[in-house]
C-alpha cells in the first residue's frame, strides 16, 4: 500500500492510497474523489453551526 493523494481539509486530512482505486475506471474514482469533497464540506458546515450555536 502506498499514499498516492493527500486532500487537505481545516477538519483533517484524507490519505488515497493504491488500493483505493485499483482495478477501477476513471469514472467511479471521480465519484469517489467527488463524495470524499463532499463528506469534508458537510463536516466543516457542521463544525461552523456548532460554533455559532455555541456562541449565541
Amino acid at each position: 500500500m502506498a499514499i498516492v493523494a493527500e486532500y487537505h481539509y481545516p477538519n483533517g486530512t484524507v490519505c488515497i492510497d493504491d488500493d483505493c482505486y485499483r482495478d477501477v475506471p476513471p469514472e467511479e474514482m471521480q465519484r469517489r474523489i467527488e463524495r470524499l469533497q463532499k463528506t469534508a464540506w458537510e463536516l466543516l458546515m457542521n463544525q461552523e453551526r456548532r460554533k455559532k450555536d455555541e456562541g449565541k
